[in-house]
């Protein structure tokens, strides 16, 4: 579910940027977009999780890196591969809990 908010705002934040007179609503969402990449990061178990679990905050830190900077500079260039890797991430997601279903917390039951 985090991963398809994040993709909303993500999303909505390059819509968007294209109008200045939006830029408070890309705002919004880009502060969002980086809440919930935070929150994504502080659940990792780095110990248990070993390499995947330090690839993927890698991958969260460069995406959060990227949604800092698209803020800053209002410019969207930079949100085509946060919206690429988060994509990625939540299709392996649904593809591995439609594998195992029974590995999937309730809530995506």
């Amino acid at each position: 579910m985090l991963y398809d908010r994040l993709l909303v705002a993500v999303d909505r934040s390059m819509v968007a940027l294209e109008s200045p007179s939006m830029h408070h609503i890309a705002h919004d969402e880009l502060i969002r977009a980086q809440r919930i990449v935070d929150e994504l990061g502080f659940a990792l178990d780095l110990e248990a999780g070993q390499e995947i679990a330090a690839n993927l905050l890698a991958l969260y830190e460069f995406s959060h890196e990227q949604l800092v900077r698209a803020n800053m500079s209002k410019d969207s260039s930079s949100l085509a591969t946060v919206r690429t890797v988060f994509a990625e991430l939540r299709d392996a997601w649904r593809t591995g809990v439609e594998l195992n279903p029974a590995a999937a917390p309730t809530a995506a039951r």
